[in-house]
């Protein structure tokens, strides 16, 4: 079978399991397993797949089928300009999490950062790749998922400038550390979980989709918690999800913090909740 067939027959399979984008996908796959470029595929100059590639190809597209998530098949995932290592441990970075980094590096200057819940370390690492004076921490319940983001800090070359430790939220900081604490915590209602992509709800880590009967249980705990590990004048700031937003903000201004406000996402959502402790 050459590859304009085995395309063809890789795309209706992905289409038939219900894959949103079977053709690009498709290419995506193939040229992972031949180990070439995209563009190579679509324009047909690579050779003819050997049965080691076929095998590989056939492989992927069945897992694809499962609804395997095609970041977790291909290993990777681009974020902030960078590239991550994924996998089952960890969520997979998504485009409206790059609204935290960009507000952190307003924020941070050489401070130091908490990435509470860091997952990949995506938040953490795009940060410190951006800010070369700073400082970061990153804080997850999931060993495995320390361990990736700390083979992605290294791999981003920021490795000396971040540290990593298993705690719950910020449970174990040490009072006034932070210049900045950012999270993009579990905020899924327990309800709502079921409603979700296939490749999500049954793919991606529990731990990091599952907020609790109203989805706010983390926010509630890291709001009080930031306070205290907070320095004078630093920045609280959270993703949330679609119309969290002031529920949240209200979480904010209880605890103590000032300036509370939401930043929206490139389709309009309030995604973002940020707040700062007061000067001392």
């Amino acid at each position: 079978m050459n590859c304009d067939s085995l395309l063809r027959n890789a795309i209706a399979r992905l289409s038939a399991a219900g894959v949103d984008s079977p053709r690009l996908e498709g290419q995506l796959l193939l040229a992972q397993a031949m180990g070439v470029t995209r563009t190579a595929v679509v324009a047909g100059t690579h050779p003819e797949p050997d049965i080691v590639q076929l095998r590989e190809f056939e492989r992927l597209v069945g897992e694809r089928e499962k609804r395997v998530p095609l970041a977790y098949l291909r290993g990777t995932q681009e974020f902030y300009g960078l590239t991550f290592a994924v996998g089952p441990a960890v969520l997979i970075p998504r485009p409206e999490t790059e609204l935290l980094v960009e507000f952190a590096l307003e924020k941070i200057g050489a401070g130091a950062l908490a990435d509470v819940g860091t997952g990949s370390g995506c938040i953490l690492t795009a940060v410190l790749a951006n800010a070369s004076a700073a400082q970061a921490i990153g804080f997850d319940l999931s060993m495995e998922a320390l361990h990736m983001a700390c083979r992605n800090a290294d791999a981003n070359g920021v490795e000396d400038r971040a540290q990593f430790v298993r705690g719950d939220l910020l449970c174990g900081a040490r009072a006034g550390m932070f210049d900045f604490v950012a999270s993009n915590p579990p905020y899924i209602p327990t309800a709502e979980i079921g409603t979700l992509q296939m490749e999500v709800r049954e793919r991606e880590p529990m731990l990091a989709l599952d907020g609790g009967a109203d989805g706010l249980d983390c926010f509630r705990r890291l709001a009080v918690q930031a306070m205290r590990v907070l320095r004078p004048s630093g920045w609280l700031a959270v993703e949330v999800g679609s119309g969290q937003a002031p529920v949240v903000s209200a979480l904010f201004i209880s605890a103590g913090l000032r300036e509370v406000a939401a930043r929206r996402d490139l389709a309009g959502i309030e995604r973002m909740v940020c707040g700062r402790k007061d000067e001392e």
